[in-house]
């Protein structure tokens, strides 16, 4: 009997069409693998371990990190397609290369450390390939909580050699990118001394205060999260003009008292809520931007639209970052101008039993800040 191709056979084409071969050496090579089996339901099995070819890279994960879209997978809200199912669908991962194809450039060798650009796998080129938005193309990626992964290009990699905490930086593949993103989108419309608000600071909200004293360090930046363990906790890490507690004070009233009722000049959501988008609107004053990240709720109605058209205020959603912001993110981690390792507020170990709990307490908002799994060392 061919095992190569029994072996194949029972693999679904949809986990990897970069999977050419099985590797035989009188016995399949398997690997640990936490997999979404069905809602709710994280097991740890062996599966086989892919040999790389062509353009494929195959890496040891080192660690791997937990996003809330992870968790909106696990209760089944979201699709997970049978290619994510195998690493429990997590996307935030840094690795190192073991094995690679033979057209694979001598600069991605084994035994070089990376993160792997989730917005980056994609199968084929396109208009927005073309022009570097891999985030607004089909990309194809395959779940990070296992002991090995196969990425079917090597150009979703992005070494983080010169790092001081490597299993740290998984988180930048998802939570620093996306919020990286957002701040870049919202740079254009401000001047020294203009406010600016995040609403929202849990893993991404937390990045992005400190992308904003990075590359806004001339605005006044003003953070408002319902929990206080939430503002204290980013108070150590960013520096901030003021924290508003929008569950024990009214955040709008605060704000503008602050700016003597003359709005700010840029609100970045990381809730995206209908309550939080009508509610914070109404302090973005004239010439200002209102930037969407978070996804908490469906449709909205805008409420204020003359206000929008005589102000002349923008209303954009960002999702996500190119490679290139993925470059530009982990250069500023290397350079020391980001406290990546602070958000990371949870390392785990590499247990089904103790991965489920951090779901579960990522589910119930009980985590502040990031949660990695360390499965190598």
């Amino acid at each position: 009997m061919n095992l190569e191709k029994f072996y194949l056979r029972k693999l679904p084409v949809s986990i990897c069409p970069t999977w050419r071969k099985i590797s035989l050496d009188g016995e399949v090579k398997k690997h640990k693998a936490i997999l979404l089996k069905q809602p709710y339901t994280l097991v740890l099995e062996e599966i086989p371990t892919p040999t790389p070819s062509g353009e494929a890279v195959l890496l040891r994960v080192l660690s791997a990190g937990i996003c809330h879209s992870d968790v909106l997978r696990w209760r089944g809200e979201l699709p997970c397609p049978e290619g994510r199912r195998a690493g429990a669908g997590t996307h935030e991962v840094v690795g190192e290369i073991v094995a690679r194809g033979e057209e694979v450039p001598e600069p991605f060798k084994e035994g070089l450390k990376v993160l792997v650009c989730s917005q980056a796998t994609y199968i084929k080129e396109d208009q927005y390939t073309r022009v570097g938005l891999t985030h607004h193309t089909k990309n194809e990626f395959f779940g990070g909580m296992q002991e090995y992964i196969l990425l079917p290009h090597y150009r979703c990699l992005v070494s983080v050699e010169g790092l001081e905490d490597i299993h740290a930086a998984a988180p930048l593949a998802c939570a620093g990118l996306t919020a990286y993103g957002a701040i870049k989108k919202l740079r254009c419309f401000i001047k020294p001394g203009d406010h600016v608000a995040i609403i929202g600071l849990g893993g991404l909200g937390l990045y992005a205060a400190q992308w904003a004293n990075t590359l806004m360090p001339y605005a006044k930046l003003i953070g408002v999260d319902l929990k206080e363990e939430a503002l204290n906790f980013a108070s150590k890490i960013a520096k901030f003009s003021m924290l508003i507690n929008a569950s024990k004070e009214d955040p709008i009233k605060v704000i503008n008292d602050a700016v003597g009722g003359e709005g700010i000049r840029g609100v970045v959501d990381f809730v995206g809520k209908p309550e939080t988008i009508s509610k914070y609107l109404n302090v973005v004053g004239h010439l200002g931007a209102y930037i969407i990240v978070g996804v908490m709720g469906d449709k909205i109605t805008i409420l204020n639209l003359r206000d929008i058209v005589t102000k002349e205020i923008t209303i954009q959603g960002s999702f996500m970052g190119s490679l290139q912001d993925q470059y530009e993110v982990v250069e500023f981690a290397r350079s020391g101008l980001i406290n990546y390792r602070a958000v990371v507020t949870r390392r785990l170990k590499f247990d089904v039993e103790e991965v489920s709990k951090a779901f579960i307490d990522l589910d119930q908002g009980k985590v502040i800040g990031r949660q990695i799994v360390e499965i190598s060392k």
